[in-house]
């Protein structure tokens, strides 16, 4: 175990390991330093925008995401506003011709047709690309293509002002190419799927002034197309897209099943009703290739997926947020949960999971191609398990608020600005 503490940095929000002492932090006022055993370089990083996640592939190639004030965007022309304006001129011909009876009567009833037409057809004709999953009632298969691109850019309208962004790297952090997101989202979750990086993005999961908005999307930035053909031709400018119709806490593109895990809220109903808004569950799981077909699965009730893992047995482990959405005088709010639940998805069934006196959790996080797993607690320790989560005994216990497995074992923050190393294959 290497132990690493930086003093000089104010508190860290995030860090990467590239070796066993060496990688990247990032402090909670959004400022990146490269550091070598204790040693600190502060990285310069874009100034349109505050640093909310970042990620390297390697010491030379990376990303960053956040968010900035600004003007406000156009509103997204939707799929209710693009059958608004045919229906509005229909209605506003029969406004023109309301001193002729027959003329009004015609427009208005043509237009009520179109509407309730469109609407039916956008409320069923999504529903034959999804069956249920015969290995489990927690989950659908779905045979649409997940893979486009936006005619304009997503917007919540309540975050007035606000711009998202993404800053790459090739060269260490020397230069940055700054790239603005096609949306007014929070970026949220970042990772790498081989050359390319994923941002995903959650409208507002933050209760406040602002109403809270489980939607959110996934944008691709760079033309790695190994797996996917299409990303050849694959633009900064109109990066390829995958709405989720969920806010999106985290992506995990798993080794072992050759997948992309994206988790978060549950389903955002729209008006029409898609495929994705249409169908339950916060566990969207795609192909390396971004094809269909692909799966949602449901976890037990309206509750944030806040960290999910692969055990090397292929089963699914998740902690829950410990607050839930609720509808109260038409605002959706939070309600607190008594504890932050852990679940393993085993035999396509959803099982409670707790380890005495341990019965709420921050986070779960297993070791790729290991039966080494750690739980982290809603009290700060560290639990370990060596058994693919057979059984689980006590490791840490120095008020740890974060982990991030890696090839070599486990890595953790623990206070304001301590990192730690584990190394935990050679104990194998």
């Amino acid at each position: 175990m290497r132990t690493f503490t930086f003093p000089d940095l104010p508190p860290l929000k995030d860090f990467q390991f590239l070796t066993d002492s060496s990688g990247y932090v990032l402090t909670q006022a959004g400022q990146l330093y490269r550091f070598t055993g204790e040693r600190t370089t502060l990285v310069a990083t874009p100034p349109q925008f505050s640093v909310s996640h970042f990620y390297f592939r390697n010491p030379a190639h990376g990303a960053l995401v956040g968010v900035s004030q600004a003007p406000e965007p156009p509103v997204r022309q939707g799929a209710v506003g693009a059958a608004a304006l045919p229906l509005a001129l229909l209605l506003w011909l029969a406004w023109r011709g309301q001193h002729r009876p027959l003329v009004r009567s015609f427009f208005f009833g043509l237009g009520m047709l179109l509407l309730c037409g469109g609407l039916l057809v956008s409320c069923t004709g999504w529903q034959q690309y999804r069956t249920p999953d015969p290995g489990s009632p927690h989950t659908m298969l779905l045979t649409h293509n997940p893979l486009g691109t936006q005619a304009s850019p997503h917007i919540y309208l309540p975050n007035k002002g606000q711009k998202s962004f993404i800053a790459l790297t090739d060269d260490h952090g020397s230069n940055w190419e700054t790239q603005q997101l096609p949306t007014n989202f929070y970026p949220t979750a970042l990772a790498p799927m081989g050359r390319n990086f994923l941002v995903g993005t959650y409208a507002n999961e933050q209760e406040g002034p602002i109403a809270l908005h489980g939607d959110g999307d996934i944008f691709i930035y760079g033309t790695d197309a190994t797996r996917t053909p299409q990303l050849a031709n694959n633009s900064k400018q109109r990066p390829y897209t995958i709405g989720v119709s969920r806010g999106i806490t985290g992506l995990l593109v798993s080794a072992l099943d050759s997948a992309l895990y994206v988790f978060g809220s549950e389903r955002m109903p729209t008006l029409p009703n898609g495929v994705m808004s249409g169908t339950p569950g916060n566990i969207y799981v795609l192909p390396a290739s971004l094809q269909s077909p692909t799966r949602l699965i449901n976890t037990p009730d309206t509750v944030d997926v806040e960290s999910l893992s692969q055990a090397r047995t292929g089963e699914i482990w998740v902690t829950m947020a410990g607050r839930k959405p609720q509808l109260r005088n038409h605002r959706l709010v939070y309600t607190a949960l008594p504890t932050k639940r852990l679940l393993r998805f085993r035999g396509g069934q959803w099982q409670p999971v707790t380890v005495p006196p341990f019965s709420s959790f921050e986070q779960v996080a297993f070791v790729p191609g290991a039966a080494t797993g750690y739980l982290l607690t809603a009290t700060g320790e560290v639990l370990e398990t060596r058994t693919d989560g057979a059984a689980w005994h006590p490791l840490a216990s120095k008020a740890v608020r974060q982990l991030h497995p890696c090839q070599q074992g486990i890595t953790w923050l623990q206070g304001d600005n301590q990192l730690v190393f584990y190394p935990t294959l050679a104990k194998e």
